[in-house]
C-alpha cells in the first residue's frame, strides 16, 4: 500500500475533520430542532381554550397560531440540518467502487428527507398564514366544512413528512453497514442508528403513522457525539 506525502494526509485528516466537525454540529442542531414539535403540541395540549368543545375553527385557528409557526419553523431548521448532516457525514469518507451505488442511494434517500421536511415546514406556515385564513373564511354555515377543508390542507403535510420519516430512515440503515467498515461510526453508534431507523420506519411504513419518528433523537445524539469526537481526532492527527 503506497503511503501519501504528509502534506496530502494533513490535507485529508484537515478535510475529514471538518466534515465531522459539521455533520456532528448538524445533527445537534437537527436535535434541537425536533424538540420545538413535542414543545408545541404539549403547550396546546394543555391550553384551556382548546377544551371548548363548541370551539369554531377560526378559534381553533386563532389560538393555535403561534404554534403553527413553531412547528413550521422547527421543519424548516430539521430539514435544513438533516441536509447538511447527510451531505457532510458523506463528505468526511471516501466512496468506493463496491459500495458507490448503495452510498448513492443513501444519500439521494437522506436529502429527499431533508427536503421533505423543509417543504413540510413551509406548508405548516402556509396554513398558519393567509391560506389559514381563507380557511375560516369558506362561506358555509357547516363549520364541519372548514375542519374537513383543514385536514384536506394537511394530508400533503403529514404525506412529506412520512417521505422523510422512510428517507432518513434508509439513509440511516445505508450509514450503519457501510460507515462501520469506513471508519466513519464506531459500533454502539451504528447498532444504535440501525435500532432507531427500524423504530422509525416500521410504524410509518406499515400504518401511516408519524409515532416513529420521535425517536429521530435516538440516532442523531449519538451520531452528533460520534462525529464530533471524531472530529477532533482527526483535529488531533493534523496537529
Amino acid at each position: 500500500m503506497t503511503a501519501h506525502p504528509p502534506d496530502v494526509a494533513a490535507a485529508t485528516h484537515r478535510t475529514g475533520a471538518r466534515a465531522l466537525s459539521i455533520a456532528g454540529r448538524a445533527a445537534l442542531v437537527a436535535t434541537i430542532a425536533w424538540l420545538t414539535e413535542p414543545i408545541a403540541f404539549v403547550a396546546a395540549l394543555l391550553n384551556p381554550a382548546n377544551m371548548n368543545p363548541d370551539q369554531t375553527y377560526l378559534e381553533f385557528w386563532q389560538i393555535g397560531l403561534p404554534f403553527a409557526y413553531l412547528v413550521g419553523l422547527g421543519e424548516i431548521v430539521f430539514g435544513v440540518a438533516i441536509g447538511l448532516l447527510v451531505f457532510a457525514a458523506e463528505a468526511a469518507r471516501p466512496m468506493p467502487d463496491t459500495r458507490r451505488y448503495a452510498m448513492t442511494v443513501g444519500r439521494a434517500l437522506g436529502v429527499l428527507a431533508g427536503a421533505a421536511m423543509i417543504v413540510a415546514g413551509a406548508i405548516q406556515l402556509t396554513g398558519g398564514g393567509l391560506a389559514g385564513m381563507a380557511l375560516t373564511q369558506i362561506p358555509v354555515d357547516d363549520e364541519g366544512v372548514r375542519w374537513l377543508a383543514r385536514q384536506g390542507f394537511m394530508i400533503g403535510h403529514e404525506a412529506l413528512r412520512l417521505t422523510a420519516c422512510l428517507g432518513f430512515a434508509a439513509w440511516l440503515v445505508v450509514l450503519s453497514r457501510t460507515g462501520r467498515s469506513d471508519g466513519l461510526v464506531g459500533r454502539g453508534v451504528a447498532i444504535t442508528t440501525i435500532v432507531a431507523a427500524v423504530l422509525i420506519a416500521v410504524p410509518g411504513a406499515t400504518t401511516g403513522l408519524l409515532t416513529g419518528m420521535n425517536f429521530v433523537v435516538l440516532a442523531l445524539i449519538p451520531l452528533s457525539i460520534g462525529f464530533l469526537r471524531r472530529s477532533r481526532a482527526e483535529a488531533f492527527l493534523d496537529g
